[in-house]
């Protein structure tokens, strides 16, 4: 949108935080229908939308990792202890 900015960060963010930049500026390009705060709050509003669609998503894969974790060591305690192993 024509601005450019100085943003303070750690020389190791500094990619990370271009990479974000220039995702923000493709995301707003890409709404050709609005214009000035209303596209900046709606390219936003669907930036956190999908943020909290894939924090939900990694939360539901790391439980179904736990299940499958706390599956896979009881497989292996019950082989352990089973008689003909002995």
């Amino acid at each position: 949108m024509n601005h450019t900015f100085e943003v303070p960060c750690e020389p190791e963010d500094r990619e990370r935080l271009i990479e974000a930049a220039t995702m923000l500026e493709d995301k707003l390009d890409q709404v050709t229908t609005l214009k000035g705060e209303s596209k900046v709050l709606m390219v936003a509003l669907n930036l956190c939308y999908d943020y909290l669609q894939m924090k939900q998503d990694t939360t539901q894969y790391c439980l179904r990792l736990d299940d499958q974790l706390e599956d896979a060591m009881t497989q292996i305690a019950s082989s352990q202890d089973s008689p003909s192993n002995n």
